[in-house]
């Protein structure tokens, strides 16, 4: 039971430490105790809050493919600009990438869309490592 705790903190972390780096925009501020915070509140909605929604809305979550994770990463991201003093989130302006003939095109990114990118990054690195560590 405690690993199990242990492996949903060390995922709710790497993900956040995932997202911090892919989007430079975001900002957490001075204070060393606002990033338990952030990772305590991704713990909280692993833990708590994912599993309740995901029963209640259970017909929803299955005809969205799991969308309701990316929601609820999105709403806390945009919670924590909010109400945790320091951290804020900027426009993101994407530069683009070409490696090997894939390539994706430069986006300026709004706030919003920055937020919902961070939710977007957070929910699927929390996935791929839910997969690898389960």
């Amino acid at each position: 039971m405690l690993k199990h705790y242990l492996r949903t903190l060390i995922i709710a972390a790497l993900s956040f430490y995932v997202a911090y780096t892919l989007i430079p925009t975001i900002n957490i501020g001075n204070d060393i105790q606002n990033i338990y915070l952030i990772i305590g509140g991704l713990l909280a909605v692993s833990l708590i809050v994912k599993p309740i929604f995901s029963l209640i809305l259970l017909p929803i979550n299955i005809l969205t493919f799991g969308a309701l994770s990316l929601i609820l990463n999105t709403a806390l991201i945009f919670a924590f600009t909010k109400f945790l003093p320091g951290f804020s989130v900027s426009p993101y302006n994407f530069p683009g990438i070409n490696f090997q003939n894939f390539i994706i095109q430069p986006a300026s990114l709004s706030w919003f869309a920055t937020i919902a990118a961070i939710g977007a990054v957070i929910t699927i690195i929390q996935k791929l490592l839910h997969i690898i560590f389960e």
